[in-house]
């Protein structure tokens, strides 16, 4: 699906945006109000606005020009010390930059041009009025994560930062019909993906149930945690959204991982679950080459050693397991594809 030009910020300076949302914790509330703090005027006024509330900062009801702080603003104003970690995140929780981000981890180092960029910009948003809009747009994203540190700009070439800003864990995705490492680009890749999700509605919302129940667990947050940094220390990005604990691209290749706390008892049936919700994930993601990695919290029981042959030499995925809380370990014939999980 398409970008809606509503969840597209035309603010070209993030700092603007920040400023816009400081004067509403001031007491600013009308766009005029908001143009006058911080020396924009009424129109440039609304546009911050509009930032700030595509940051999630912002509250605004559609129609009365009264702004007010969400949840997330409030902590993003009374957290001075914060505000840069804050204000990474907002940004790569909106679903444009969602999009942008791993067009730009799928160009690799060399990296992509800006006329590149208006043509992603061009296929993937809601059309505007005016030839430039693209290019506006595309010069609009690139300030904001030039701003997070996320991209540089070489010889012509925006090429992405090795992995998340400082102080950022995982990249997450609220809409589970975005893809999280698509292999096509073009909006008919987007629009079938979304199809796919719309059609496993129902299930996926009992994934979503469930994954959340699960990730209120110690064992679960621990393992997701450690694999989360391992996939940072790679250079690569960790994402996630409300039923798939991670996906990662690392060497060109696209993995997904399910995490599982298991003891003695359920270590078969946690592991039997993990590996059909990877499937149709990966079905439902439309990554047909994506690498599926089962995490569990210990070594497999002895009386269920076999599993691990049916994941690894049967079912062709890929297994680790913590064990030591310190290290992550797996079999000995995985270590050339999971060397970047194993090893500390």
């Amino acid at each position: 699906m398409q970008i809606l030009s509503k969840d597209i910020p035309q603010a070209n300076v993030l700092d603007e945006a920040i400023r816009a949302v400081i004067a509403v914790s001031n007491g600013a509330r009308t766009d005029e109000e908001i143009g006058n703090s911080i020396d924009k005027g009424d129109r440039n006024g609304r546009y911050y606005r509009l930032a700030g509330e595509i940051l999630g900062f912002l509250h605004n009801e559609r129609g009365q020009n009264e702004a007010t702080l969400t949840a997330k603003g409030q902590e993003f104003t009374g957290s001075p010390e914060e505000r840069e970690r804050l204000l990474a995140g907002a940004v790569l929780n909106a679903r444009l930059f969602q999009r942008v981000v791993p067009f730009l981890e799928a160009a690799g180092p060399n990296g992509i041009t800006r006329p590149q960029l208006d043509a992603f910009i061009r296929e993937v948003t809601e059309p505007a009025k005016g030839e430039t809009t693209a290019h506006r747009r595309s010069s609009t994203i690139v300030h904001w994560l030039k701003r997070i540190s996320m991209i540089r700009e070489a010889n012509g070439q925006l090429i992405l930062s090795g992995t998340l800003p400082d102080g950022v864990e995982v990249m997450h995705y609220d809409a589970p019909d975005e893809p999280l490492s698509p292999t096509q680009y073009a909006l008919t890749d987007y629009n079938n993906i979304a199809e796919k999700a719309r059609s496993a509605e129902g299930y996926l919302a009992s994934q979503i149930d469930a994954a959340a129940l699960e990730r209120a667990g110690l064992a679960h947050q621990m393992l997701t945690n450690c694999v989360a940094s391992r996939i940072r220390l790679a250079g690569a990005i960790p994402k996630q959204n409300r039923y798939i604990d991670l996906s990662a691209t690392i060497n060109n290749n696209h993995y997904l991982f399910e995490m599982k706390s298991t003891t003695a008892v359920n270590a078969h049936s946690q592991v039997r679950k993990a590996i059909s919700q990877l499937y149709e994930y990966r079905y439902i993601q439309q990554a047909p080459d994506a690498k599926l990695v089962v995490v569990i919290e210990n070594p497999m029981p002895e009386d269920k050693r076999w599993l691990i042959d049916y994941v690894v030499n049967d079912r062709q995925l890929l297994i680790a397991w913590d064990g030591d809380r310190t290290n992550l370990h797996c079999p000995d014939q995985l270590r050339g594809e999971l060397g970047f999980l194993v090893q500390p």
